[in-house]
């Protein structure tokens, strides 16, 4: 797949209390906060961008201790289309977000994997 992913878009945890995890994330470790949005806020950890995200029953779920992998695309559809050449199907997308698409795959242990548009 050389060529296809540009670089990572972003590594995400999930939180039972979010606003402890960011107390942890923000003020006790000084990450800088890079989005703070209702269930998320990203912080630039050492020049990994890290999403912590509060349970969704989905992709992120409580008690989970694997992390979700982003992965950055120029273009979802030339992405999509190409994986699927691959027999690499989405579990879930194309879905439009502020700032371009994404989708959802699994990788063979069941670990979400986002391949996204936007950071």
């Amino acid at each position: 797949m050389t060529g296809l992913f540009e670089r990572h878009a972003f590594v995400a945890l999930t939180t039972r209390d979010l606003a402890r995890a960011r107390r942890f994330w923000v003020d006790a470790l000084g990450f800088p906060l890079l989005q703070d949005e209702p269930g998320h806020f990203m912080v630039d950890a050492g020049g990994v961008r890290l999403c912590v995200d509060t349970a969704d029953g989905d992709l992120h779920r409580e008690g989970s201790t694997d992390p979700v992998v982003g992965l950055r695309v120029p273009s979802l559809e030339a992405a999509l289309a190409a994986l699927a050449k691959r027999g690499v199907r989405p579990e879930k997308g194309p879905t439009p977000s502020r700032g371009g698409s994404w989708a959802l795959l699994r990788d063979p242990d069941g670990r979400g994997v986002v391949v996204t548009e936007y950071d």
